[in-house]
């Protein structure tokens, strides 16, 4: 029998909310979060901050030197050396001030180098991932909608077969990683008819690659962003083509949850990337209510629903939107209060906003502003739950 692809549906869902876990038995015999440390035996907010469920960072596929220029906007100087920063921030991570006409961006690549047109740009960024601890990538892809599509279709048909690479790299140097799909339905609309083509295309190139993921369901695992954008008929249709094959996750809001889409995920997360853990407390409260509700179903073949949390280091879109909000990095408190305080939804996994949403302000690969500073903040996050 072939085996099926886990699918998260991240892409189905923008922005939602992020969850805690912590690590235990699973009663379909996968892993699950307990959140319990010889520390803390009670499972309390410090033992949840430690605990064993899996990180998967979400990795997206758009860095290029055109992205970047396009980013940065036209009076930026894309050739001085060393390039400067284009905005200012406040010593908290917010506070911004435009340094120049049309960028929307706070941080920059020197010389633009943070380039995935290179496939060694995304070899590094899964070695240093690897090494900082992650279980793997949550790859943000969406294919070009034809039937007969192949590796060199499209740029993020390109980039994911990259992403494969890197993790086959890694894996055979004995470093645990692995990818599970972040299905790109969120930006704009998907018809039912590009969800078939680009899952009939991921199931046919990769459902039986050893670098996907399976720590939920012997199904490869993709998540799908924004469901909850989505009309039940539409995700009925997504369903019941692919649920045999993939595991479905789903993208979804307190409020967007419901027994039809208990009926047809396997279980969700929330991308809330701008969860403020000091201007809103309560919001722990609100993931653990959340993942208890997705909780109290179970799917056709009696195992639980998937609950992943996610946690992020910051954000801050002011320029990229054009609005006030910002949570504040405070120089990596907001990284593990979110992820102590989201542990209280007792997450089956994480997903971690993000690797590289630059635009968003919620990244932590390296570049100019920050270094590495934050990869080391998530590494003593991900290293003390291993």
């Amino acid at each position: 029998m072939r085996t099926r692809l886990v699918v998260v549906v991240a892409a189905l869902s923008l922005v939602a909310t992020a969850c805690g876990g912590s690590a235990g038995s699973h009663p379909s015999g996968g892993p699950r979060a307990t959140g319990t440390t010889a520390a803390d035996p009670t499972g309390g907010p410090e033992a949840s901050g430690r605990a064993t469920a899996p990180v998967f960072a979400y990795y997206y596929l758009w860095w290029d030197a055109g992205h970047w220029r396009s980013h940065l906007g036209p009076a930026y100087p894309t050739d001085q050396a060393p390039l400067p920063l284009p905005a200012t921030l406040d010593a908290h991570g917010c506070g911004t001030v435009n340094g120049y006409p049309g960028n929307v961006l706070t941080d920059v690549s020197q010389g633009l180098a943070y380039d995935q047109s290179d496939p060694r740009t995304i070899v590094d960024d899964v070695e240093r991932a690897a090494d900082a601890g992650l279980r793997g990538f949550a790859v943000n892809w969406i294919g070009d909608g034809t039937t007969d599509q192949s590796p060199t279709s499209s740029t993020t048909d390109e980039r994911l077969a990259a992403v494969f690479d890197a993790v086959h790299r890694v894996n055979a140097e004995g470093k645990q990683f692995s990818i599970v799909v972040n299905y790109q339905s969120s930006a704009k609309s998907i018809t039912t008819d590009q969800f078939t083509a680009d899952f009939e295309y991921l199931l046919r190139t990769y459902g039986d690659d050893p670098a996907l993921d399976h720590t939920w369901s012997p199904r490869p695992e993709v998540i799908a962003a924004g469901t909850w954008k989505y009309s039940d008929e539409d995700l009925a249709t997504v369903s019941e083509r692919f649920r045999s094959r993939l595991y479905l996750l789903g993208d979804e809001k307190p409020a967007s949850w419901s027994a039809a889409r208990a009926a047809l995920l396997d279980g969700t997360t929330y991308y809330w990337s701008s969860q403020d853990p000091t201007r809103n407390p309560s919001s722990f409260a609100q993931l653990r209510d959340f993942a208890s509700t997705v909780r109290s179903t179970t799917n056709p073949d009696g195992s639980p629903k998937t609950w992943l949390a996610p946690f992020t280091p910051g954000y801050n879109a002011m320029l990229l939107y054009d609005s006030p909000t910002c949570v504040p990095r405070d120089d990596g408190r907001t990284m593990h209060a979110l992820f102590d305080g989201n542990g209280a939804s007792e997450p089956d996994g994480w997903t971690f906003i993000s690797w590289n949403e630059i635009s968003e302000g919620s990244y932590v690969v390296p570049l100019t502003r920050y270094g590495t500073k934050y990869v080391d903040e998530l590494r003593s996050i991900v290293g003390a739950g291993a």
